[in-house]
């Protein structure tokens, strides 16, 4: 297969559309479709360190026999260098690829940028019967050619894109809890009550505090108050997903953002994540838990504000009057 013109346009339209990808999952749809037009079959595969083990994220044409290996079943990636079998007839098949056993070249490609290994670029293209050695060999030094092109090209991009999701990750989650932090917070439900009022639907607002976090440091340090404060951060990350946001709005304070909730939906999802806590705090891992509870404010719009200022102010005098009541209590805005 020869590096033809057509084959250097669409290597360049990939590279385009790549450019133009805001996140990872998007680079990985435009690897599956635009590689599809420069090999027949093939798989890019990225690598999870924390579990050492390469995992398709793309594909196209003929699904790879193993979507999920380790590392050390791919040559390429022990030798960290290409590695080209042409066929049945010439090179030893990686064992990843073992079971593919049929007259194509295949090529693996490991992709490190920047000195860092991000994953694995697998194609398989046809080696053309009939072919005299020297053309058969011209052809496999093209789609070798390719194929190492277009890893360069992907793995510049994915990393790229791996260093902006980064940046953006410590731009908005607050770094104890993993919670998304109070600026952003605050912008989405702008962007939340815009969306609301334009549905003619209302947006929950749980405010929570935590009860005598000043006499909990004091008594037993300031890594213990941390540590319930990070555990809490965790857990409502875990329980409050999609569309639901739970964020980090000061040092001992969290707000949860509930699109479309009723004021009674609300109020009663504040119970239950009372209630939940407490059984969470009976495991030896959140021990620490035990020692806190939650004054809780609920508000909801349009009822208690209109704009995000006022419902959260709305919750926050909530939160008082819960602490005013005894605390460890849910109390709904006025």
């Amino acid at each position: 297969m020869a590096v033809t013109k057509f084959r250097i346009k669409k290597l360049i339209k990939m590279g385009d559309l790549l450019c133009a990808s805001f996140t990872l999952e998007e680079a990985y749809g435009v690897i599956g479709r635009e590689m599809s037009q420069l090999f027949p079959a093939g798989a890019y595969y990225r690598y999870d360190d924390a579990k050492n083990l390469l995992d398709a994220a793309a594909t196209w044409g003929e699904a790879p026999k193993e979507s999920v290996f380790s590392p050390d079943d791919c040559l390429a990636v022990r030798r960290n260098r290409p590695h080209l079998v042409a066929g049945t007839a010439k090179g030893l098949p990686c064992p990843h690829a073992d079971k593919e056993k049929d007259e194509r070249a295949s090529i693996c490609v490991p992709m490190r940028v920047y000195g860092e290994f991000i994953g694995l670029l697998h194609v398989r293209f046809p080696l053309l019967s009939g072919e005299n050695p020297r053309m058969a060999s011209r052809n496999l030094g093209a789609g070798e050619q390719l194929a190492l092109l277009a890893a360069r090209q992907i793995g510049l991009t994915l990393r790229n894109l791996q260093f902006r999701e980064q940046l953006s990750s410590l731009s908005t989650k607050d770094p104890l809890t993993g919670l998304i932090n109070r600026r952003f917070l605050e912008e989405a439900l702008v962007r939340e009550l815009k969306k609301a009022e334009r549905e003619a639907k209302p947006v929950g607002v749980v405010f929570m505090d935590i009860d005598h976090i000043g006499h909990i440091n004091q008594t037993y340090g300031l890594g213990t108050g941390e540590r319930i404060i990070q555990d809490l951060g965790i857990f409502l990350g875990e329980h409050f997903q999609g569309k639901d946001m739970a964020g980090r709005w000061g040092a001992d304070e969290f707000i949860l953002v509930l699109p479309g909730s009723s004021l009674e939906d609300a109020r009663r999802r504040a119970e239950n994540l009372r209630e939940m806590l407490k059984d969470h705090a009976t495991h030896d891992a959140h021990q620490q838990m035990r020692r806190a509870t939650l004054s809780i404010g609920v508000a909801v719009s349009p009822l208690h504000g209109e704009t995000a200022d006022d419902l959260i102010h709305s919750a926050r005098a909530a939160v008082r009057k819960a602490k005013k009541e005894g605390r460890d209590r849910v109390c709904v805005a006025d």
